[in-house]
């Protein structure tokens, strides 16, 4: 798959998170299960294991020099012990952790698989994608930021509201984006 069909694809699965949790958020009990997503347990730990399984693929394709040492078997050992590790002492708030982790991790394949693209739609997910990382490297650093967010966003429907209808005109920009990527600049 060459990067810009996977730029493609991560920007098409972007879009339908962004209008997948858009949608959630004016669900009428999204206020009590928002609240809950900081400590939810289960999601944490997949969502961690996504993240290592991700770290270890990335490593395995793209080897850094610092790191020649890791072969692909070395490399998924210390992705194991390192999601060993992970549920053992990131246990609280593991679930705002991992999917910062995540908030962190998917950017970087679009961002250079569509910084040559002709089209001023690359601006989308290049913008989105510093957002994302921003706030992901705050939330695996601080993850009470995104408990309190969480909490704000439970105890104000209105706000939910709002941050709702971002999410889904993100989303929908998103979708834009996903078609408008093609033509490389100077073809």
């Amino acid at each position: 798959m060459s990067e810009l069909a996977l730029a493609r694809v991560m920007v098409g699965a972007l879009a339908a998170a962004l209008a997948a949790f858009g949608c959630f958020l004016f669900a009428p009990g999204a206020g009590a299960a928002v609240a809950r997503l900081p400590r939810a347990r289960a999601l944490g730990w997949g969502l961690s294991a996504l993240c290592w399984a991700w770290v270890a693929a990335q490593l395995t394709l793209h080897p850094i020099d610092f790191l020649a040492f890791l072969t692909p078997a070395r490399t998924i050992v210390g992705a194991a012990v390192c999601l060993a590790l992970t549920w053992l002492l990131l246990g609280n708030l593991l679930c705002a952790r991992a999917l910062g982790g995540l908030m962190m991790l998917w950017p970087m394949p679009v961002i250079l698989a569509v910084r040559e693209q002709a089209t001023a739609w690359r601006l989308v997910p290049v913008s989105v994608g510093y957002t994302s990382l921003t706030f992901g490297m705050v939330v695996v650093f601080y993850p009470w930021v995104f408990r309190a967010a969480c909490d704000a966003l439970a105890g104000r429907p209105g706000l939910r509201r709002l941050t709702a209808a971002l999410f889904l005109a993100s989303g929908a920009a998103a979708v834009c984006a996903a078609f408008a990527l093609g033509e490389v600049i100077g073809q």
